[in-house]
């Protein structure tokens, strides 16, 4: 059942005006390339960074040439995932200092983000950065001077941003579809330990940074190296909502524990946030490793209509009317879009080119890093967006920590 935009805006009580507005159907953000392929450094070889250098691999914009890793056999696994023989280096530097990389994609834990990104801004690579961006509010506002001052292209890996539904519900928004946005609903939930199996007959004797094969592989469950759930999950939403309310955090408090998983970890196991934003809107983020009830699940709330959006197959969504004016707008409404409203069912939201799983926002993430690069021109997730989400996420860790109300600062801006 599609959404009927001239019954919807008459019950909604919008101005007829929104109906010759048509309905986006391609990404903004994302165009086509031509030119020699950019030549990429993957620094971080683990799940995350051979499933990017995977997707960068098969888009003709970029020639992946070289990986970094501390382990030689992910870079070996890194090469057979995309087909071709790279330039293997255990250190980060050794690889900023190889002429043929042009750029490079920083997937290592998340302590180490700002000193690699800043190494490579230094050495006059472009930065494809994962998320989070920093660990720290201290990194990231330095970060955010580096790469604003710097000519070097620099992106935060949220692929999030070019999933085409968003770019739809962000036009609904602003619309007025659902009128003022007074609330917002967030979970991502999942049910498992979080631990990764150590591989078997790896010779790993520490260094510096990692005591042992244990804290170099599960890295995202100790403070150290990680955010935690908040970081790895919570974040993509703090930065879709920063995104779609054009808005920042200005109050955060929280609870959090281990509760559950006693294994030696020291990020919890669960966490649950309220967050004020500055014009008012209140979101609740909650992620938990215990129970995966909704999964991924972002619920808009406002005084017209609400937005719903889940996780699977890609990311789908719906928009629900408020049926205080129903009676009243019966004779501008379809039998069946009518009975949807009544019984509190969802219209779907439709886009042309819909992603069915990661690859499509992911594909987009990387295309247009490489647009910014042949047009020299600031991404969509760059620093000053990574960076409000870098201090949503350190505020939220901190207010759960020390069970307290934290305050944005003027010092953030």
């Amino acid at each position: 059942m599609e959404l009927n935009r001239r019954s919807f805006v008459k019950k909604m009580g919008l101005g007829a005006g929104l109906l010759a507005q048509p309905w986006p159907s391609a990404h903004p953000f994302v165009v086509p390339i031509a030119d020699d392929p950019i030549r990429v450094g993957l620094i971080g070889a683990g799940a995350r960074g051979k499933w990017l250098a995977k997707i960068a691999s098969t888009l003709p914009v970029f020639d992946i040439v070289a990986c970094c890793d501390l382990l030689e056999t992910n870079s070996a696994a890194c090469q057979n995932e995309i087909g071709k023989k790279l330039a293997f280096y255990d250190d980060y530097r050794r690889l900023l200092d190889d002429n043929q990389v042009q750029a490079v994609i920083i997937a290592t834990p998340l302590f180490l983000h700002f000193t690699m990104a800043k190494a490579a801004l230094q050495a006059g690579k472009h930065v494809y950065c994962e998320k989070t961006m920093t660990h720290n509010r201290a990194d990231s506002r330095a970060l955010r001077q580096l790469a604003t001052n710097s000519r070097n292209v620099f992106q935060v890996g949220y692929q999030h941003r070019f999933n085409p539904i968003y770019t739809e519900i962000k036009f609904l928004l602003e619309k007025e579809y659902c009128g003022r946005i007074e609330r917002v609903e967030c979970t991502w939930n999942r049910h498992g330990d979080w631990r990764r199996p150590l591989p078997t007959g790896v010779t790993f004797r520490g260094n510096a940074d990692y005591p042992d094969l244990e804290h170099l592989v599960n890295w995202r469950m100790y403070q150290k190296y990680s955010g935690g759930l908040v970081a790895e999950l919570c974040s993509h939403q703090l930065d879709i909502l920063n995104w779609l309310l054009d808005d920042k955090p200005e109050m955060i408090t929280g609870l959090g524990g281990i509760d559950h998983w006693k294994d030696g970890r020291d990020t919890y196991d669960n966490v649950h946030l309220l967050v004020q934003y500055a014009k008012g809107v209140k979101a609740s983020f909650t992620a938990l490793t215990t129970n995966a009830w909704q999964g991924y699940s972002i619920r808009i709330l406002g005084d017209k209509g609400s937005v719903e959006v889940m996780g699977e197959n890609g990311h789908r969504a719906k928009i629900y009317a408020e049926n205080t004016e129903t009676e009243k707008a019966v004779d501008g409404v379809s039998g069946a879009t009518k009975l949807a409203w009544d019984n509190h069912e969802g219209v779907p939201i439709r886009v042309k080119n819909p992603a069915k799983d990661d690859v499509l926002p992911t594909e987009g993430a990387l295309t247009h890093f490489a647009a910014c690069i042949r047009e020299d021109r600031k991404p969509f997730s760059n620093a000053e967006t990574g960076h409000l989400s870098a201090v949503s996420v350190d505020m939220a860790n901190e207010a759960i920590q020390k069970k307290a109300m934290i305050n944005w600062s003027d010092s953030y801006n």
